[in-house]
């Protein structure tokens, strides 16, 4: 019986700790966007990229799939998202250039 017991605590205690890890890839992505930096190993976890869409497009993807982000920032055009994706927060920006727009994402502890 005791080893039944360690045997449920010890599961249930690593199904929590792989839960708290979360991921990038939490975070969905428009179907058009191209990777061009990604650095997924450790905290800050950061992806870089484009999509051909308008800056209005990309931002309503996100608060579609996302809800509204907790704050939002602008500077110069460029703006940027904060939200609370798996209990990590994320800054995602945006800027949009000729025919594409520039996407950030960033995910801390």
């Amino acid at each position: 019986m005791k080893q039944l017991c360690c045997s449920v605590v010890f599961s249930v205690l690593i199904s929590l700790s792989y839960m708290a890890h979360a991921n990038i890839d939490d975070v969905p992505l428009p179907n058009d966007f191209q990777v061009r930096m990604a650095l997924e190993d450790d905290y800050p976890m950061i992806i870089n990229g484009f999509v051909k869409q308008d800056l209005e497009s990309v931002m309503q993807f996100y608060r579609e799939q996302l809800g509204e982000p907790n704050t939002v920032t602008e500077d110069i055009g460029r703006y940027t998202y904060f939200y609370t994706v798996s209990g990590k927060r994320v800054k995602i920006g945006f800027y949009q250039q000729e025919s594409w727009c520039e996407l950030s994402i960033m995910m801390t502890e």
